[in-house]
């Protein structure tokens, strides 16, 4: 019979950061087979992180991940060429920029699988699930703004409502052992924390451009790096 459902709330304080995040996951990066450990991430973190890490290195990439044993890496680490290339090679490995395609490039790729880690102080306190990916940062902007509707940053889902004076996340299913988190945090930090975190990803947008006008033309480069970066509809203001 399993455990009876608890909930555990936490009130979040003025230092919360939203940091862009995107997946490396190994099975794109790996050139050998390399044995995954066998117990979950909660047991063997290090463990995972050595296996990552192993699987990354095939690749000639050597990164630090958001937390040990996590996949997911914060924009503000990627800033080498090297490590960029291989990030666009995967979501980029059936584009053909020189052959005539009747569905419009855009349409063609998604933005980079990731999110948003949610962090107080250095703690993290909540990452981005599976089907979620850099263009979800208008479902924290949205929720900043207590436009709850919708809210998305993958599933298992977390739900967003207004409990005033306090904007409420709480989880649709246990994390541990019968468990359900609840977080109560201020709109207006979350609204700053917004802000900065299109910032950085805006910032990321424009490291990437140079590497695909290396394949698309300018004008087509620019606005698939702000696609990919989760930025659709953004011009670079950087861009006359």
């Amino acid at each position: 019979m399993p455990p009876p459902i608890t909930r555990q709330l936490v009130r979040l304080g003025s230092d919360l950061r939203l940091e862009p995040v995107v997946e490396f996951s190994p099975v794109f990066y790996a050139r050998q087979e390399h044995l995954s450990p066998e117990g979950s991430l909660k047991e063997m973190a290090l463990e995972w992180q050595h296996y990552w890490e192993l699987c990354l290195a095939d690749s000639g990439l050597h990164l630090q991940p958001l937390f040990p044993g996590s996949w997911l890496v914060p924009l503000s680490r990627l800033t080498d060429p090297h490590v960029l290339r291989e990030l666009l090679r995967v979501p980029l490995q059936y584009v053909d920029a020189a052959e005539a395609q009747t569905e419009p490039l855009l349409e063609r790729v998604t933005a980079l699988t990731g999110g948003h880690a949610l962090l107080d102080g250095e703690h993290v306190v909540l990452t981005p699930r599976c089907c979620c990916d850099l263009g979800y940062l208008v479902s924290w902007e949205n929720a900043a703004r207590l436009k709850c509707n919708g809210f998305w940053m993958g599933h298992p889902q977390v739900f967003a409502s207004w409990e005033e004076p306090w904007l409420a996340l709480c989880e649709d299913e246990p994390y541990w052992e019968g468990v359900c988190r609840e977080w109560h945090l201020s709109p207006l930090v979350l609204g700053r924390a917004a802000r900065a975190a299109r910032k950085e990803q805006e910032d990321f947008a424009r490291r990437l451009v140079p590497l695909l006008s290396d394949r698309f033309p300018p004008g087509e480069a620019r606005s698939l790096a702000f696609h990919l970066a989760g930025l659709d509809g953004l011009e670079d203001p950087g861009v006359s």
